[in-house]
C-alpha cells in the first residue's frame, strides 16, 4: 500500500470525530445534489425521444382581440390551420391535429366500462411522433373512421392480453359514437406513452371520428394542438411568417364579418415552438395543467430553483468540511514541517491531503448513493414525479456523478491541501504557526454558510404564511360538505337532471342538489363598455348550496318565469366595471358570441373566488337555462356524509348505467389548485431543516476544536473566578457573532426575493418584521445550541487537568 495512503488512512482514524462530521453532512448534502441532478435530467429530457427532433415542432398563435389589449400567445390552432398550412408551405413534411388531453371517455367493450384519457388526431400521428405499436400498422392504424388505436395498459385491463386487434368497443354517451351507428375496432395498441412525454393518452380515435360531430371551418378559432416535421434546411422563422400570408388570405371574409358583429379586428399571427420546449416553457399559466393536448407543464425555473438549493446546501457541507480541515491543521503542522525537512515537497504534501480528501469524499459519495435510493419514493411524492433511477441512468446522468465527485474533492481538497502546504518548518517546529480556526477566510466561510441557512429560513417562513393564507382566507362562500361531480356526454340532460333530481329530494343525508357549470371568461359588451367577465349557468339552488351572500336583490328563482331568459345575478365586481349605481332592476344589453339580448339584474351577490388566489376576482354574471349544464354541487349532512356518497353512486348509476362516477369533495377540488405551491413548500423546508443541520454539524466541529484550543485559557480564567456563565459566553461569543453577521446579510435579500414571489399572488400575505424576528431567533438558538454543549462541557472541567501540563 501507498505510504501517503497508509498515513492518510491513520489521520483519518486517529480524527474519526471530524471525519464523521464531514462525512455525514458531505453525504446529506450530495444525496440532494444527486437528487437534483436526477430531477434535472428527468425534467430536460421531456419528448426527446421523437425521431423526429430537431425539426418537429408545434404551431403557435399570438392574438391581439382589439387595440387596446396586449398580445397572448398559445399553443393551439382551429381545425383548418394545419391543412391549408401543409398544402402552401414546401417546408412542411407532415401534420396532425390532436385535440383533449383533458377528454375522459367511459370505454364499454365486454360489459366492461373504463374511464379513458382521448385523443382525437390524424392519420399522421405515427408519421410525426415515435410512439411505437406493439400490434397494427403504423400507417393505417388510424385511417378508417372507427379505428382506434388503445394502449398496451388499456389492453391488459380490457382484454388481459395485448393482441386484441379486431375486438370492438364503445363509447358511452359520445355524440360521435351516436353518428358512426357501428362499433369501433380496435386497429392497434400502442406502448403506454413514457413519463417525459408532453403527450399522454389512453385511446386513440380518428380525426375523422371527431368530425362527425364536431367540424369547424373558422379561422379565428384556436383549442387544439397542431404539430408539423419541417425539412431540415427550414428556417422555423421564415415559415412562420408564410403561416401568416395564408391565414391573411384565408380569413380575409371571416374578419371582415367579425368586424361587422364585434365591432374589432383581432390580429392573428402564427410561430413555431420545438416540441422539447412545450414542457419546460408551456404557453399557458400553470404547472401540470392541459394545453390543447399537451399535458405535464411544468416551468424551467423550478429545476434551476432545486439545482440552485442542492447546491447551496452542498457548498455548507464544503464549507464545514474546509473550515474543520484548517481547524485541525495547528495538530499537524509539525507533521508537515518534518515532511519538508526530510525533503518532502509541497506538492507531495497537496497530493496526501488530496487524498485525504478524496478518501472522505469517496466515502461520503458512496453513502449518499444509499441514502438516494432509499429516499427516491419521498421524493417522487413531495415533486408528482414518478423517477426511477434504474430508467433514467444514463452515460450522461454517470458522468455527471462522476464530475459531481471530482468537483467536490477539488472544494473540499484544494485549498486546506494549499494552506498546510504552505507551513514553514522554522516556524512550526518551534510552535510559531499563527493559521487557527479562527482566521479571517475560516470565519467568511461560517458567515456565506449562514446567510444561505437563513435565507432558506425566512423564504420557509414567508411560503408557509402565504399558504396559511390561503388554506384559511374566506373564500365568499363555503365549500365544506359539498361533492363536486358532473353528468357528461352526449344525454337527454332534461331528463337525466330531473331524475337525480327526484331520486336525491328522497335521501335525508343529501341537503340540496345544484347543476351548472363552472362557466368561462368572455368578452362581454356592457352598455357601450367592453370588459372580460366570468359568464356561468346556474339553476336556484347554487346560491343556498354554497352559502354566497346576497348584497342587494334577491336569487335566480323558477318561480319567476322571465328568470330562466332574462334574468341575471352579477357580482359586486361586475356592478364596479360596468359603473352602475342601483344594478337590481337595471336592464343591460350583453353583446357576446351567438347572443345579443337584454338581460334584468335581479341580484347582485357578494364577490366569491370561483378561481385561485392567483387571480383577482372578475366581475361575474349569473344566468339560468331550461336546461342547466351538467355540472353537479350536492350539499350533504356533516354527519351523514359515507350515507350521502352511497346514495349518490347509487342513483348516478341509475340515471347513467354505463357511465363511471367519479366526484371529489369541493374544500379538496380548491386546495389543489395550489398543490404545486405546497410541494415546493416541503421541498423548501425539508431544504432548510437539513441546511440547519449541515450548518450545526460544522459549528460542533469548530467549537470542539475552538475548547480544545483553548483549554488551558479556560483553566486559567476558572481559578482566577470566571464563572461557568462568563466561560460559555466567552467561548460562544466568536460564533454568534459570525451568525448574526450573516443573518445582516441575508435578510434583506430574502425579504426582495420573497416580495417578488409574493407578487404572482394576487391575495397574498405582506413580509411584516416579525418574519425577520422569527427567524432570527430560530438560527440564534439553534447556533447557540450547537456551541453551548461544548462550551459548557470545558466550563465545567476540572482546571487542575488543563494546568498539570504548564
Amino acid at each position: 500500500m501507498n505510504k501517503f495512503l497508509k498515513i492518510s488512512i491513520r489521520h483519518l482514524w486517529q480524527s474519526r470525530l471530524y471525519s464523521s462530521i464531514n462525512i455525514l453532512g458531505l453525504a446529506t448534502a450530495i444525496t440532494c445534489m444527486l437528487l437534483a441532478v436526477i430531477y434535472w435530467r428527468a425534467e430536460h429530457s421531456f419528448d426527446d425521444f421523437h425521431k423526429n427532433n430537431p425539426n418537429l415542432f408545434r404551431i403557435t398563435t399570438t392574438l391581439i382581440e382589439n387595440k387596446n389589449s396586449m398580445p397572448s400567445t398559445f399553443g393551439a390552432t382551429g381545425q383548418v390551420q394545419g391543412k391549408a398550412f401543409k398544402d402552401a408551405v414546401p417546408e412542411i413534411k407532415s401534420f396532425v391535429r390532436i385535440m383533449g388531453g383533458d377528454i375522459m371517455s367511459d370505454i364499454i367493450s365486454k360489459n366492461k366500462t373504463l374511464r379513458a384519457r382521448s385523443l382525437y388526431v390524424d392519420e399522421t400521428f405515427f408519421e410525426v411522433f415515435t410512439f411505437p405499436l406493439i400490434h397494427g400498422n403504423p400507417e393505417t392504424a388510424l385511417t378508417n373512421v372507427n379505428s382506434v388505436v388503445i394502449t398496451e395498459s388499456m389492453a391488459r385491463k380490457f382484454f388481459n392480453r395485448i393482441d386484441v386487434i379486431g375486438e370492438n368497443l364503445q363509447i358511452d354517451a359520445d355524440p360521435s359514437f351516436k353518428r358512426l351507428g357501428k362499433p369501433l375496432i380496435v386497429t392497434g395498441v400502442v406502448q403506454d406513452p413514457p413519463e417525459n412525454s408532453s403527450i399522454q393518452f389512453d385511446v386513440l380515435f380518428s380525426f375523422k371520428f371527431m368530425e362527425l360531430s364536431f367540424e369547424d371551418t373558422n379561422w379565428l378559432n384556436a383549442y387544439l394542438g397542431t404539430f408539423v416535421v419541417l425539412h431540415p434546411d427550414a428556417n422555423r422563422y421564415v415559415v412562420g411568417q408564410k403561416f401568416d400570408k395564408v391565414f391573411a388570405l384565408h380569413a380575409k371574409e371571416q374578419l371582415a364579418q367579425n368586424f361587422k358583429t364585434y365591432a374589432y379586428d383581432p390580429q392573428i399571427s402564427y410561430g413555431l415552438q420545438a416540441i422539447t420546449d412545450t414542457h419546460l416553457k408551456p404557453l399557458t399559466r400553470g404547472a401540470g395543467g392541459v394545453e390543447n393536448g399537451v399535458l405535464n407543464g411544468s416551468s424551467e425555473v423550478y429545476s434551476y430553483m432545486f439545482m440552485a438549493i442542492a447546491f447551496f446546501i452542498l457548498l455548507m457541507a464544503a464549507i464545514n468540511f474546509i473550515n474543520i480541515t484548517i481547524a485541525t491543521s495547528l495538530k499537524r503542522s509539525k507533521e508537515v514541517g518534518v515532511r519538508k525537512i526530510v525533503g518532502g515537497s509541497k506538492e507531495q504534501i497537496v497530493m496526501q491531503f488530496l487524498q485525504e480528501s478524496a478518501i472522505l469524499c469517496s466515502i461520503a459519495f458512496l453513502l449518499a448513493f444509499i441514502l438516494m435510493n432509499f429516499s427516491l419514493p419521498l421524493f417522487n411524492t413531495l415533486t408528482g414525479k414518478q423517477i426511477f433511477f434504474s430508467e433514467v441512468m444514463d452515460l450522461w446522468l454517470l458522468c455527471s456523478f462522476i464530475l459531481l465527485l471530482i468537483s467536490i474533492v477539488l472544494l473540499t481538497g484544494f485549498y486546506p491541501a494549499y494552506i498546510l502546504s504552505q507551513f514553514k518548518p522554522s516556524e512550526v517546529l518551534y510552535n510559531k504557526g499563527k493559521l487557527s480556526g479562527r482566521n479571517v477566510f475560516g470565519s467568511a466561510l461560517v458567515i456565506v454558510q449562514f446567510s444561505m441557512t437563513v435565507f432558506l429560513l425566512i423564504s420557509t417562513i414567508v411560503y408557509y404564511g402565504q399558504m396559511d393564507y390561503i388554506r384559511t382566507k374566506d373564500l365568499g362562500y363555503n365549500p365544506d360538505n359539498v361533492i363536486r361531480t358532473a353528468v357528461n356526454g352526449a344525454r337527454d340532460y332534461r331528463a337525466v337532471i330531473q331524475f337525480l333530481k327526484n331520486e336525491i329530494a328522497r335521501e335525508p343525508a343529501i341537503k340540496m342538489i345544484s347543476f351548472g357549470n363552472d362557466g368561462m371568461v368572455e368578452d362581454l359588451r356592457v352598455n357601450g363598455q367592453s370588459f372580460k367577465s366570468q359568464y356561468k349557468n346556474v339553476d336556484e339552488n347554487f346560491i343556498p348550496a354554497l352559502n354566497i351572500p346576497l348584497k342587494a336583490g334577491r336569487n335566480l328563482s323558477l318561480t319567476f318565469a322571465k328568470d330562466i331568459r332574462e334574468g341575471v345575478l352579477v357580482n359586486e365586481a361586475f356592478v364596479k366595471a360596468a359603473g352602475l349605481q342601483n344594478p337590481v332592476g337595471q336592464t343591460i344589453r350583453m353583446d357576446r358570441y351567438y347572443e345579443n339580448e337584454k338581460k334584468t339584474i335581479v341580484g347582485v351577490v357578494k364577490d366569491f373566488h370561483f378561481g385561485s388566489l392567483h387571480e383577482k376576482i372578475k366581475p361575474m354574471v349569473m344566468y339560468m337555462a331550461e336546461t342547466p349544464d351538467g355540472g353537479m354541487w350536492v350539499k350533504f349532512e356533516k354527519s351523514r356524509q359515507k350515507e350521502a356518497i352511497i346514495a349518490l353512486e347509487r342513483i348516478y348509476k341509475q340515471a347513467m348505467p354505463n357511465a363511471i362516477y367519479q366526484y371529489s369533495f369541493l374544500d379538496e377540488l380548491n386546495e389543489s389548485q395550489y398543490q404545486h405551491e405546497q410541494r415546493w413548500q416541503q421541498l423548501i423546508n425539508i431544504a432548510t431543516i437539513l441546511s440547519l443541520i449541515i450548518c450545526c454539524l460544522g459549528l460542533f466541529g469548530l467549537a470542539h476544536l475552538s475548547t480544545k484550543r483553548q483549554l488551558k485559557d479556560i483553566g486559567i480564567r476558572k481559578v482566577l473566578g470566571a464563572s461557568v456563565s462568563q466561560v460559555v459566553i466567552l467561548l460562544s461569543a466568536e460564533f454568534l457573532k459570525l451568525v448574526l453577521i450573516a443573518f445582516v446579510i441575508a435578510a434583506p435579500l430574502a425579504g426582495f426575493i420573497m416580495s417578488k414571489w409574493l407578487q404572482d399572488f394576487a391575495y397574498r400575505v405582506t413580509i411584516g418584521p416579525e418574519v425577520f424576528i422569527i427567524s432570527g431567533s430560530i438560527v440564534v438558538i439553534v447556533a447557540f445550541a450547537a456551541v453551548s454543549f461544548q462550551s459548557v462541557k470545558a466550563a465545567l472541567a476540572n482546571p487542575v487537568n488543563s494546568l498539570r501540563a504548564e
